[in-house]
């Protein structure tokens, strides 16, 4: 049964935060198309991500604005704007890491070496599947709301947020193991091939942390209910 608090506040900024999530998960596929043609060694395919997901990023910026937009007109919200803008601006940086990436991989044509490989796109899956598990929780909270940040829904939203935890966890493990066999082929790499590579698991890396620090953030929301 529908709860009555979103009948109260008739409008939900839950809607445009999932709107804008789904624009930021178009912007990660880019991001892995680029990797992919990265691995392959397909630099016009890698030039022509970063133009396109600058423009993907783009995109996701005005839906932000018109969320911080409505904010400011609304009077009664199911959550504090605060809250609301926090999740907004963690959900923002999962885009621009995603496009940092991406531009990281324009500065120089890095080969990547062998010894490597798997785990590199080992990792950059695990990276992208922490964004999507929070994509899912993201999709979640108009249901939160209607169940009145409560029962079966909130129960879900647990499980989903201890899962992006979890994928977080396994991040850190394998890029422990990749950064210690990157150091142990530093012979075979310039400085600045060094350097580039740490910058970009650097970046990775960002990408499993901050959607479990959004994940968190979400349980913060429910927890104040």
């Amino acid at each position: 049964m529908t709860n009555a608090l979103g009948k109260l506040f008739g409008w939900s900024p839950f809607r445009l935060l999932q709107q804008h999530m789904a624009q930021v998960t178009i912007c990660i596929a880019k991001m892995c198309e680029a990797l992919k043609a990265f691995e392959r060694g397909d630099w016009a395919a890698v030039e022509s991500s970063a133009e396109e997901i600058s423009r993907l990023e783009h995109e996701a910026d005005k839906i932000k604005d018109e969320i911080r937009g409505n904010l400011t007109r609304r009077l009664f919200l199911p959550v504090e704007r605060g809250r609301v803008l926090e999740i907004l601006a963690l959900q923002d940086s999962l885009a621009d890491r995603a496009e940092d990436v991406v531009v990281l991989l324009t500065f120089k044509r890095l080969k990547i070496l062998p010894g490597i490989a798997d785990q590199f796109r080992e990792f950059r899956d695990l990276n992208i599947k922490a964004v999507n598990l929070v994509s899912e929780i993201i999709n979640q909270l108009d249901e939160l709301v209607e169940a009145g940040f409560g029962g079966t829904a909130a129960d879900k939203i647990r499980e989903m947020v201890h899962n992006v935890a979890y994928a977080e966890h396994e991040v850190d493990l394998i890029q422990r193991k990749l950064l210690r066999d990157l150091f142990g082929h530093e012979t075979e790499l310039s400085p600045g091939d060094l350097y580039l590579w740490l910058q970009l698991i650097h970046e990775l890396a960002s990408l499993s942390n901050g959607s479990e620090n959004l994940a968190n953030r979400t349980m913060v929301v429910l927890e104040a209910k």
